[in-house]
């Protein structure tokens, strides 16, 4: 039976990440009604609304054991819970309202924020209790550990450096992100009960896809993943507007 402190742990993570992603939603709020004649709040309002929504649907579907998987399921029904936030985030970024909206919360805070990957160590915890296998929880609880300490440190560069100078840093440190997620997926995938399942046969990672696991990856996992994504993008984009101001120089000093 897993420990009430545990459950308590996991369940307030989401609550806090959730609260801190409406925080960054607000501040891009308030600061198009500083930069702009525009006071729209729509856009920001419909975020705000659709990560808290997500959150609920996830809790209680969770909590009612929507996503806990036997050893002859096909596809488990937390592949689902994965791809479709992740896919919805990124499809934002198609949108022009919502990439200024994006652009308009402070680079090093998109960064920073990720500290809370350190919160994977409940991995390691639930490893030391007898609650997930090693297969799954070593990797995915010290890579998120990393993930989450080293965010400050990025963040920190590029508020004391600008992006530019730190540019290779920044998408170094999400390529590292990114992946650490990518094996977190795999091996919870492969280590789960399912027709899929290669690692932890002896004892399945059952725990995964129930609550209060289960919030991991189907909350935490894919907003950790579209903010690396959104990161990315401000990278490049920032890089596509130096090179073209760049380039404009030279054509008038010609």
């Amino acid at each position: 039976m897993m420990s009430t402190s545990l459950t308590t742990a996991v369940v307030a993570a989401n609550v806090a990440v959730c609260a801190a992603v409406v925080a960054g939603i607000t501040y891009a709020a308030h600061a198009q009604r500083r930069t702009s004649t525009s006071s729209a709040v729509a856009p920001y309002v419909l975020a705000a609304t659709g990560v808290v929504a997500w959150g609920m649907v996830v809790f209680l579907l969770a909590h009612e054991g929507a996503f806990a998987t036997t050893s002859d399921a096909t596809i488990p029904y937390i592949a689902f819970g994965v791809a479709i936030p992740i896919a919805a985030g990124v499809a934002l970024l198609r949108v022009p309202e919502a990439r200024r909206a994006i652009e308009r919360i402070p680079l090093h805070w998109l960064i920073g924020v990720q500290f809370y990957r350190v919160l994977g160590a409940v991995f390691l915890i639930g490893y030391a209790q007898d609650e997930l296998p090693g297969e799954f929880a070593l990797p995915a609880g010290i890579g998120d550990v990393i993930i989450g300490v080293s965010a400050v440190g990025v963040a920190y560069l590029v508020a004391a450096y600008g992006v530019e100078r730190m540019r290779n840093v920044v998408l170094g440190w999400c390529a590292l992100g990114i992946a650490d997620l990518v094996v977190a997926i795999g091996t919870g995938f492969l280590s789960a009960p399912s027709i899929l399942q290669q690692l932890a046969l002896d004892e399945p990672n059952s725990a995964i896809t129930r609550y209060p696991f289960v919030l991991i990856p189907t909350f935490l996992v894919p907003i950790s993943i579209v903010l690396h994504v959104y990161v990315i993008a401000r990278v490049r984009a920032g890089t596509a507007t130096a090179n073209t101001e760049a380039h404009s120089v030279r054509t008038r000093v010609a």
